[in-house]
């Protein structure tokens, strides 16, 4: 071969190895993102399942508390009545009670 073909053959193989090593170099980048993204959601993972157990006391109370509202609902509903009844015997009996 000629040395002009020679040295165009070295430049096209330099060319084609430190192209391999750029994508080498882009690849070991991206491996590397994928793992700190990879301990990200392991994080975010611990987290949610922090915040799941967290919500499960609150999830099971939450029937008790509407009952005890409704109880609540209940009396006032009772009271409110009785005292009604009271004031309206008491100005029924004012009314008809003849004054002197």
């Amino acid at each position: 071969m000629t040395a002009v073909t020679e040295n165009d053959l070295k430049e096209i193989k330099d060319l084609i190895i430190s192209g391999q090593k750029a994508i080498e170099g882009r690849l070991t980048s991206i491996e590397i993102g994928q793992a700190e993204i990879k301990g990200e959601i392991k994080t975010l993972d611990a987290k949610i399942n922090g915040v799941s157990d967290r919500i499960k006391p609150i999830e099971a109370a939450i029937p008790g508390l509407a009952e005890k509202v409704g109880e609540l609902k209940n009396w006032k509903q009772i009271g409110l009545t009785l005292s009604g009844a009271i004031i309206g015997g008491l100005i029924t009996y004012f009314v008809k009670t003849p004054n002197p």
